[in-house]
């Protein structure tokens, strides 16, 4: 096996939990799927699987502290639960722009389903409209959200309980070619 093919196999062993877990649940099969040698599985058999876990383990966290840096209010809202969502969310290797793409993940769990707050999936899609506005050239996004968002990100800033009714808002993100990215709530 070529160093990036084996490269490529201890990446997918160390991000995807369901392939690490098939892989050393059954190491001949997982090995000949990814095509190894007798040796080569030899050398990939001597991993201490507790390492791996572990090392795995301290990707995800690295994984959760980017997806925080890019949902700061939903962190900050969600709290503990933050990370066990994000992990549901995120089961899989990452995807291409991983902080956005496990960002997005997560806004779009929080979307799906009844969750407590409900303005929690409105607030993560609000931040996930300055992520998209942040790309370059001309850009334009209206989102409709059932919240206040304004009034619960001040809140959430301020360190205050969120206390709010439902109540509609337009979000709307604007910006000509090489222009000032434009924002307003209506």
């Amino acid at each position: 096996m070529a160093l990036k093919e084996t490269q490529a196999l201890l990446a997918r062993i160390f991000t995807d939990a369901k392939a690490r877990r098939e892989f050393f649940e059954d190491l001949p099969r997982g090995a000949r799927a990814f095509g190894l040698s007798e040796a080569e599985t030899e050398t990939i058999a001597a991993l201490d699987k507790r390492e791996v876990e572990s090392f795995a383990r301290s990707l995800l966290g690295k994984r959760a502290l980017d997806a925080r840096k890019t949902l700061p209010l939903t962190a900050k809202a969600l709290g503990q639960e933050f990370d066990r969502l994000l992990f549901e969310a995120i089961d899989g290797p990452p995807q291409p722009q991983r902080h956005r793409a496990d960002a997005a993940a997560l806004t779009r769990l929080l979307v799906s389903r009844p969750m407590d707050p409900p303005w929690i999936g409105g607030l993560a899609r609000y931040e996930m409209g300055f992520v998209a506005a942040a790309r370059p050239g001309a850009f334009f996004l209206m989102r409709r959200f059932a919240y206040p968002i304004d009034e619960i990100a001040r809140q959430l800033l301020t360190g205050a309980r969120v206390d709010v009714t439902s109540r509609q808002r337009v979000g709307l993100w604007l910006r000509a070619p090489r222009g000032r990215l434009f924002f307003r709530l209506f």
